[in-house]
């Protein structure tokens, strides 16, 4: 039992030495302040293997609360559970999961499920946000 179990640590331990258990992601950031109420954004989406876009959740905290339960009133117009659309507010905190699955209304904004990596990368830069 031990040699077993030995050889399936030493194996899990070169999966995740390889970076095969490693997941596909991106994460951008933006710190902004509007109207004296500074806004930090982050944004996490997950690619596949072929780094097509997958997913994506955004989060931003903002310093006043009163302005992040707007901002959570506005964002929860856009939920959408037939879609995979969440809002979740925690005080001074919002968060957008599953937002890459709306259809943008503006013809020239490109679709984000299956976007390349790349040309996400370059959208969030136009955007002012920095990437990892």
């Amino acid at each position: 039992m031990k040699k077993y179990f030995l050889v399936v640590f030493c194996a899990a331990l070169l999966f995740l030495a390889s970076g095969c258990g490693k997941k596909n992601q991106v994460v951008c950031t933006q710190t902004q302040t509007e109207d004296g109420v500074t806004i930090k954004g982050e944004v996490v989406v997950d690619f596949d293997k072929d780094d097509k876009l997958t997913d994506a959740t955004a989060s931003y905290e903002l310093s006043d609360k009163a302005t992040a339960d707007k901002y959570c009133s506005l964002f929860k117009l856009m939920e959408d559970a037939d879609k995979g659309i969440k809002i979740e507010c925690s005080g001074s905190k919002v968060i957008i999961k599953g937002f890459a699955k709306v259809d943008s209304e503006d013809e020239e904004d490109e679709k984000m499920i299956g976007m390349s990596k790349a040309d996400f990368i370059k959208k969030m830069a136009d955007e002012e946000m920095t990437c990892k």
